[in-house]
């Protein structure tokens, strides 16, 4: 009887210790799965599912479900084209994707822990919140809750058009991708305290087109309140003020929307909303149609100018850029195709940019146009939001330098650190076999370090960490590197004035 008992009583603490976390929130039970002593928690929708009448309207409550659901396996990823990157099942594409995924170290309602939400990349055409870059146990081991969250991509995310204004409660169209990840925070709001997250100190992080959104909810009056703390990381949304991208507003997007709709044949929106999600995501879909707009509702300005006018969320900020970033981008340039693209990006400006990043020959067109690209496309966005904040004196704001290229395969690395080359580091899920020299490893440590702090605090500085000065103090960012770090001016700092003067800025 006694060894019974015994038996009995082991396998009640070997049931209790691999128990699935549990947790209940409005819309039902969810079941999610351990990894190593953090709950994950996958696919839990936050919005209703965005297809047929639902399809280019702002994103609509989730549905409530009948018993528990289980939360263990990632959902259905949103509509988009094939790429070789993206590292994720492209046959899981459905339009049903408006889900999101938490890991937590401590899955109950007394934690509250900070809560760190990301916004993938991908140009806002591709990606998820699934990618396995993001898989957030590593991160929340430090002691924060990490919400991912897909949102709609594409024509699916982005089309304005003159008959979906008319008919919007919001008096404006486009910008739903947009829209979605400004619900997923509100979803946070309302539930991630039963995930141990406090909902009160929330972080909305990201890379790319997830930077650039992060950029754009920061000066969102919709979000305002969702959110203390913002990262952005080689943050890219809306074009150079001043130039032809950075032009684009309702009215040009709605005209383009409406030729688009003629081109797929669909003459109402009854014929457009059901068209087959393939015809709406081919690869060659106008640019116009596929991101975000500044739309004067939804975002009611260019992103500089809000700062500079102070009409940004004054939160604080931690923000940067890699030193090579266009490397991954730009190919078998010549001369010609240097000189054209550049007229045709960026009109009036062309004229001093190219005087300003100059070539004469295909070979130093090869040369020069990655770092005029890296400038204009992420460099120029980046400073000048810290320069504006530095006047304006809102809050702190922490200005970085990617600057370490991860090892290749072969122990080799490139010439600078390419674009999305710091999401290892982050993140902490590129170095699977432990092959990363000490220096890498100790780096990817450091930064996310750096990150929880921030997150945490505000503020980036910790215990063993090297000092990170504000960018308002001495107008420096902290270089990230796996030999040396430093403070020092940000990369071609003057040449990001030159280009600042060239767009009229102030």
């Amino acid at each position: 009887m006694k060894a019974r008992s015994s038996l009995w009583l082991l396998c009640n603490i070997a049931t209790s210790a691999w128990a699935a976390p549990v947790v209940t929130i409005a819309q039902g039970q969810l079941i999610g799965s351990d990894i190593s002593g953090v709950a994950a928690f996958k696919a839990i929708p936050y919005a209703a599912p965005p297809e047929g009448a639902l399809r280019w309207r702002p994103p609509a409550q989730p549905h409530r479900w009948a018993g528990a659901r289980q939360a263990t396996a990632f959902g259905s990823v949103c509509p988009q084209a094939p790429v070789s990157w993206a590292g994720h099942d492209l046959d899981r594409t459905s339009e049903d994707c408006l889900t999101l995924n938490i890991w937590t170290p401590r899955p109950n309602g007394g934690a509250r822990l900070p809560v760190m939400v990301w916004f993938h990349g991908g140009a806002y055409t591709a990606g998820a919140g699934s990618q396995s870059t993001y898989e957030g146990s590593h991160l929340a081991r430090h002691g924060v809750v990490i919400v991912t969250a897909n949102y709609r991509l594409g024509v699916l995310g982005y089309l304005a058009h003159p008959a979906l204004t008319r008919e919007s409660p919001l008096g404006t169209s486009g910008n739903y991708g947009l829209l979605d990840q400004i619900a997923a925070l509100r979803w946070v709001r309302s539930n991630i305290a039963r995930f141990g997250g406090n909902p009160r100190n929330v972080t909305i992080f990201g890379q790319s087109a997830g930077g650039g959104s992060a950029m754009l909810i920061t000066v969102a009056p919709r979000a305002r309140g969702l959110f203390q703390k913002a990262i952005f990381e080689s943050g890219a949304a809306l074009g150079l003020p001043g130039t032809q991208a950075g032009a684009i507003g309702l009215t040009e997007a709605q005209a383009a929307g409406a030729a688009l709709a003629q081109k797929l044949g669909a003459a109402t929106l009854a014929q457009l909303r059901a068209l087959p999600m393939a015809a709406l995501v081919a690869p060659d879909m106008p640019r116009i149609s596929t991101s975000p707009i500044a739309d004067g509702k939804i975002v009611p300005m260019d992103i500089t100018a809000a700062y500079r006018g102070r009409a940004d969320a004054g939160v604080p900020v931690l923000l940067g850029w890699n030193s090579n970033e266009a490397a991954r981008f730009v190919d078998h340039v010549t001369l010609a195709s240097y000189t054209g693209s550049a007229r045709d990006e960026f009109g009036a400006a062309a004229p001093g940019l190219l005087q300003l990043y100059p070539a004469r020959s295909d070979d130093e067109a090869a040369r020069v146009a990655p770092d005029l690209m890296s400038d204009t496309e992420f460099g120029w966005r980046s400073w000048s939001i810290a320069e504006a904040r530095s006047r304006a004196g809102t809050a702190p704001l922490f200005l970085y330098q990617f600057d370490n290229p991860p090892p290749g395969p072969n122990g080799k690395r490139t010439d600078g650190a390419i674009h999305s080359d710091e999401l290892g580091y982050v993140w902490g899920n590129n170095d699977p076999q432990g092959r990363w020299p000490a220096a890498d490893k100790a780096l990817a440590r450091i930064m996310q370090d750096y990150w929880v702090n921030f997150a945490r605090t505000g503020n980036p500085n910790g215990a063993g960490l090297p000092r990170w000065t504000p960018y308002a103090d001495r107008r420096t960012a902290l270089w990230l590197r796996g030999d040396r770090m430093a403070s020092a001016p940000p990369l071609r700092a003057e040449r990001l004035v030159r280009i600042d003067t060239l767009l009229g800025g102030k």
